[in-house]
């Protein structure tokens, strides 16, 4: 059957939707709002049943700029959004409106959400800043459309943990951003480089004479349903499991061996242990620096340290790489925290993910414009839902919200596919296929290959044979066994 007809157009329609959770908000909201509209009206339309492409979205008037205030600050709690303090045109400055904001009853729980401001509550508890992953991404792109920056003119470069549960975020970053050029490493160290990282900077768009990059990068910890920290359910996996497991290792070396025999000169790393390595001595370094003892350290602690060594390190690599004149860049930066069901076999207890934000700025035409994503305003649990479904997450999913932030569910079918768990009992019966016999094949195997803790050595060949007896000891640069 047809639909029935609307009194406005389809635009409009999505568009009085976003107006109407914001009607209410100062100027800035409203250009928060124009800013954001082409991706999230186009999103919306879309999940509507029209037809509507993004270009028209872009052709309604929404090609507003978001203007930082004249301190440089996009979010400046002294000033108008026409940038005097207080403005004689608007009345009242920002901080009066801030404290408006404040004022406004808190919204509504979703009813099939119960127990989820709680779950909030409890991670804030460890990461004051942390904001559900739908709404952070949503926040990221209002905040970074007012500086020109959108999926179609930028690309994206991720840095996680190489654990599977990290490709949550992942997802979320695609789904705004198209495919990412990844830096992943154990625990989140980086270990790209230079020349790793350019690599990535030169696949990006060119719009107007500019690349524009955006770069996240976010160790991770566990927090489940229950409040445990470390903790993790996996699927097909019975009991408990670790995240991040790598920080938690290193931890563990930390406390038991102390800072001053990990902090290792830069370069020197254990050939079988590279990324573990470099990962604990960059920590044992930077918390040495920083007079830490990890002894005090809880995990949660040496999550906050991991962090601002991977932080740092980004930066600097940020410095090497990249041309401000030619590129404009954003940097996201904090912790990814999963606070996932206590046990992924309950049904009734539902998966959430969070962000907990630390570093956010951009840098267009080399000025630096620091962002307070807390202060951008939440979408509407309606909006959420509708970009939520425009990343690999299908199906309705519960929301609540609390202080003004959004909490959305991660589906829990999404997340049994995305981690590679079967959604029935894994059937192994231990027979070999009738098959079997027929795909074997003789292979001779070459010896006395260089192994990667061999030692360089131009006129003879290994003096050991790469037997697992002696891939145990270490090799000075140019000397023998140790």
């Amino acid at each position: 059957m047809p639909r029935t007809a609307f009194a406005r157009s389809a635009l409009s329609h999505a568009a009085s939707a976003f107006e109407a959770n914001l009607k209410a908000a100062e100027p800035l909201a409203e250009q928060l709002l124009n800013a954001a509209r082409p991706r999230m009206l186009s999103t919306i339309a879309c999940a509507e049943g029209t037809s509507l492409l993004r270009s028209a979205a872009r052709s309604s008037g929404s090609g507003a700029i978001l203007k930082p205030c004249t301190c440089g600050k996009v979010l400046c709690p002294g000033h108008c959004t026409c940038g005097k303090a207080p403005c004689p045109l608007h009345g009242r400055s920002m901080s009066t409106a801030t404290a408006a904001a404040k004022a406004e009853p808190a919204w509504a729980v979703d009813d099939r959400a119960p127990g989820l401001a709680a779950r909030l509550a409890e991670v804030t508890k460890h990461f004051p800043t942390a904001l559900s992953v739908d709404d952070f991404m949503a926040r990221v792109e209002v905040a970074l459309a007012g500086y020109g920056f959108t999926g179609d003119n930028a690309i994206a470069m991720s840095n996680l943990c190489r654990d599977e549960s990290c490709l949550i975020l992942e997802d979320k970053i695609e789904a705004a951003f198209g495919s990412c050029f990844s830096t992943h490493g154990l625990g989140g160290v980086l270990t790209c480089g230079v020349i790793g990282m350019k690599a990535g900077l030169s696949h990006s768009p060119v719009v107007g004479g500019k690349e524009r990059y955006v770069f996240f990068s976010f160790p991770h910890i566990a927090i489940d349903s229950d409040g445990k920290v470390g903790s993790v359910s996996r699927p097909n996996r019975p009991g408990a499991s670790a995240a991040c497991g790598a920080l938690i290792a290193c931890m563990g070396d930390l406390k038991r061996d102390g800072l001053e025999v990990n902090c290792k000169q830069p370069g020197v790393h254990d050939p079988l242990e590279p990324e573990y390595s470099i990962l604990k001595q960059r920590i044992a370094r930077r918390l040495a620096y920083e007079n830490v003892d990890p002894i005090k350290c809880s995990l949660v602690d040496f999550t906050k340290a991991a962090e601002r060594v991977i932080s740092t390190d980004l930066e600097y690599l940020i410095s090497k790489a990249v041309d401000p004149k030619k590129a404009n860049y954003a940097v996201f930066t904090g912790v990814q925290i999963h606070n996932w069901a206590a046990d992924l076999n309950n049904t009734d207890t539902p998966s959430l993910e969070f962000v907990g934000t630390a570093k956010s700025y951009v840098v267009v035409n080399g000025e630096k414009v620091h962002l307070d994503l807390n202060k951008v305003p939440a979408l509407s649990p309606r909006q959420l839902q509708i970009l939520a479904s425009a990343s690999p997450s299908d199906g309705k999913a519960a929301t609540a919200a609390a202080s003004g932030k959004l909490v959305h569910e991660i589906p829990r079918e999404y997340l049994m596919k995305r981690l590679g768990g079967a959604l029935s009992a894994a059937h192994v019966d231990g027979t070999a296929p009738s098959w079997s016999s027929y795909v074997r094949h003789e292979v001779t195997e070459l010896s006395g290959l260089p192994q990667m803790d061999h030692p360089y050595e131009a006129t003879a060949a290994p003096k050991e044979a790469p037997t697992e007896a002696n891939t145990s000891f270490t090799w000075s640069l140019f000397g023998g066994k140790k």
